[in-house]
């Protein structure tokens, strides 16, 4: 009965937030309303609404205040990780890992059927697809080093699929499947008013789960680095792979078009988010990719997406093959 009134109270005041102003105050409190534990006081969500990163400890989830010696200002990462802390405890939510959306709509220049049900591998796969990606994560072990330090556990699943191609009876044509291990330690290093606020040591596994000869796959080690100022978010990933026997490797070449590292970058504003992430593989022949992302809200838990991209690596199967694609679609969580 007391989360109830909690939670009626919560709703009131989610409601007033509604009536007298649009700015993300009223969608954050409705987030964590979804996704909180049944512990979770009113005062503890609106001190994290409030001030988004009044929540600075990872595992002891301890409120701060602007006069504590622990408080930070706030930026989008802080305001990202502090709602996800709220999902911890919850048995009943998924936290968000990568974006997950659905583009009813995804167009490619250059498509060739690797699903193998295609007569004789035609190459006659629709243009038009629908991709969709699925992407979540998990803590599972908090406070490592003292009060700083947490391992999670990832999974990021992207789909291409034939929808519209009632003639193959609209097969999958290619489906990546993406587990990391991530260790994560809160950082407040700041240089010129950009704060690194989190690096990650990653164990990351890729693959399309085929068999030969459509069999691809890697695995890497990963140190992901990032920053963010104010509505500003970046993070630079290198990378080392994990070397393979000649015999069992799918794709020896995969590291001269995927390159070494990825660098991405967000603004958020409104609720509004610009992305953009480039690969490059450093050499000669000049071979990366970029992808371009901008989300904007059609409604208080979805918003519109769109995607661009140009490069090599948009999926495992096609890794080697340049690709220049445009999809339209909704989101369901985005990164920031």
């Amino acid at each position: 009965m007391r989360f109830a009134k909690r939670l009626a109270l919560l709703l009131l005041y989610v409601g007033q937030c509604q009536a007298q102003t649009t700015d993300s105050n009223a969608e954050c409190l409705q987030m964590a309303t979804q996704s909180a534990a049944e512990s979770t006081t009113v005062g503890e969500l609106r001190a994290l609404c409030n001030t988004p990163n009044a929540w600075t400890n990872t595992s002891e989830r301890v409120p701060v205040t602007e006069d504590s010696d622990n408080y930070q200002r706030s930026g989008v990462v802080e305001e990202r990780l502090a709602l996800e802390r709220f999902t911890i405890d919850n048995p009943f939510v998924l936290t968000p890992h990568r974006t997950n959306y659905v583009l009813p709509v995804s167009y490619r220049d250059d498509i060739t059927d690797y699903s193998g049900i295609l007569p004789n591998n035609s190459g006659d796969a629709d243009r038009v697809e629908l991709e969709f990606q699925l992407s979540i994560k998990i803590t599972v072990w908090e406070q490592i080093f003292k009060d700083n330090g947490y391992l999670s556990v990832g999974y990021t699943n992207r789909s291409y699929w034939q929808a519209y191609n009632s003639a193959a009876s609209a097969p999958f044509r290619e489906t990546n499947h993406e587990p990391e291990i991530m260790l994560t330690f809160a950082n407040d290093w700041e240089w010129m008013g950009i704060r690194n606020v989190a690096n990650q040591f990653i164990f990351n596994h890729q693959s399309n789960g085929r068999s030969e000869p459509l069999s691809r796959s890697w695995n890497r080690i990963m140190l992901n680095m990032i920053f963010e100022r104010d509505r500003f978010a970046m993070s630079f990933k290198p990378w080392y792979r994990l070397p393979e026997s000649s015999k069992d490797d799918d794709n020896p070449d995969i590291g001269k078009y995927l390159g070494h590292f990825e660098w991405m970058g967000m603004y958020q504003w409104h609720n509004r988010t610009l992305s953009l992430m480039l690969r490059n593989n450093l050499r000669s022949e000049n071979k990366g990719a970029i992808e371009i992302g901008w989300s904007f809200p059609i409604s208080s838990r979805v918003k519109a997406y769109v995607k661009y991209f140009n490069g090599y690596g948009e999926s495992l199967i096609e890794y080697n093959n340049a690709i220049e694609s445009v999809g339209i679609g909704v989101l369901i969580s985005d990164w920031l």
